[in-house]
């Protein structure tokens, strides 16, 4: 029985990965950076594979993709850094990227008939030995998870003032995939070592692998429920739009602007009557690129009037009309049936989950808590 429910586990999250890999291919997103995606999706596929199928005729079958099937972590970290790195910096695909698989590929030709004898002295047992390998994968994991969580932390700090709700939730949603990604491959890196250690036995150590289907169902998830972050994410983040570090450094901000005081005042009019009477910010998918346009003004300049007039960035600028907004609505006799998420969309948010967190880092308290207390609330608020 046990045997059945991980082929069924293993079963399921490989048909899961097949159907999300058609949805990466149906929307031609291979185009982008998500063709690492693709074939990270790909790799975690062969894995559940070969974890499928019977063993014994693996090894009299398939001697070389059994043996392979070892060394597959090899491809999970490169393929996570390269789908993360050029989401984020917009990198053009360059031979470069396959010095980054160098080590599969090595191993890959080791293991070829004829050439085990090419071995260095030596090399053979570090590559061969269940416990270098081990090491081996794990450093690689660990090393490649590293870089990509540095990528993201980088653009993060870097563009945090110019992010649009859809751009926030997006990146929120790729930090998570770093930290899963690494957890899972680890785990599975651990199952591979104690299932060659233990064999023939051990066959417990097979349910490490039914992480690779909760992962796959949790992308695919992701994909069904918030299809914006497999759509909108790949165009938002290119290298020149990002803002000059010089901007961020508090006690030297715009000190080069040319910036005069009546161009100040007529970006502070166009705001308030794009804000207060257009009521742009209801728009969910607003950027500081767009309001800068509407205005008639670089991104720079409104990022300079909304720094030293209102004293906020524009993330924050927006949010807080958004969440006065959401007030008025939660507390409107005429939208009691509504729920929260319908609440959330109508005052321009585009997630009921970064929604939770603005409105309670603004208000002190949740939307349904602000729902049933208004005025205790608001009270609290104004003390």
């Amino acid at each position: 029985m046990s045997s059945q429910l991980i082929i069924f586990l293993l079963l399921f999250g490989g048909v899961q990965c097949i159907l999300f890999l058609l949805f990466l291919v149906r929307k031609k997103l291979y185009r982008n950076g998500y063709i690492y995606l693709l074939l990270y999706m790909g790799v975690m596929l062969l894995q559940l594979t070969l974890k499928v199928m019977n063993k014994l005729w693996l090894m009299q079958n398939w001697d070389i993709l059994y043996s392979l099937s070892y060394y597959l972590p090899l491809l999970y970290g490169p393929l996570a850094w390269l789908f993360v790195r050029d989401l984020i910096k917009h990198r053009p695909f360059t031979s470069k990227v396959f010095f980054h698989f160098l080590p599969f590929f090595i191993i890959l030709f080791f293991m070829w008939p004829g050439t085990y004898k090419l071995i260095p002295p030596g090399l053979g047992y570090i590559l061969f030995n269940p416990l270098s390998r081990l090491i081996i994968l794990s450093v690689s994991l660990i090393t490649y998870h590293i870089l990509a969580f540095n990528v993201w932390q980088k653009h993060q700090l870097l563009s945090q003032d110019y992010y649009s709700e859809t751009n926030r939730f997006q990146m929120k949603w790729l930090k998570s995939f770093v930290m899963l990604s690494f957890f899972v491959c680890l785990l599975v890196v651990a199952a591979l070592y104690l299932l060659y250690i233990n064999f023939p036995a051990g066959h417990e150590y097979r349910y490490g692998f039914a992480a690779l289907s909760i992962f796959i169902y949790w992308i695919s998830y992701t994909a069904l429920n918030q299809p914006i972050i497999f759509s909108v994410i790949k165009g938002n983040m290119g290298k020149d739009d990002l803002p000059k570090l010089v901007i961020h450094r508090p006690v030297k901000k715009y000190i080069h602007s040319t910036l005069n005081e009546i161009e100040k005042s007529r970006i502070c009019t166009a705001l308030n009557t794009l804000i207060k009477e257009n009521k742009i910010y209801l728009d969910a998918e607003l950027t500081i690129d767009l309001l800068a346009e509407k205005i008639s003004c670089s991104r720079h300049s409104l990022s300079q009037v909304l720094n030293e007039c209102m004293k906020q960035s524009f993330y924050d600028y927006i949010n807080h009309y958004r969440v006065e907004t959401a007030k008025l609505l939660l507390t409107d006799e005429d939208r009691k049936a509504h729920k929260i998420a319908s609440i959330a969309y109508d005052a321009g948010f585009n997630s009921i989950s970064t929604f939770n967190e603005v409105f309670r880092k603004i208000s002190g308290c949740t939307p349904s808590q602000f729902r049933r207390y208004p005025e205790e609330y608001s009270r609290k608020q104004r003390v």
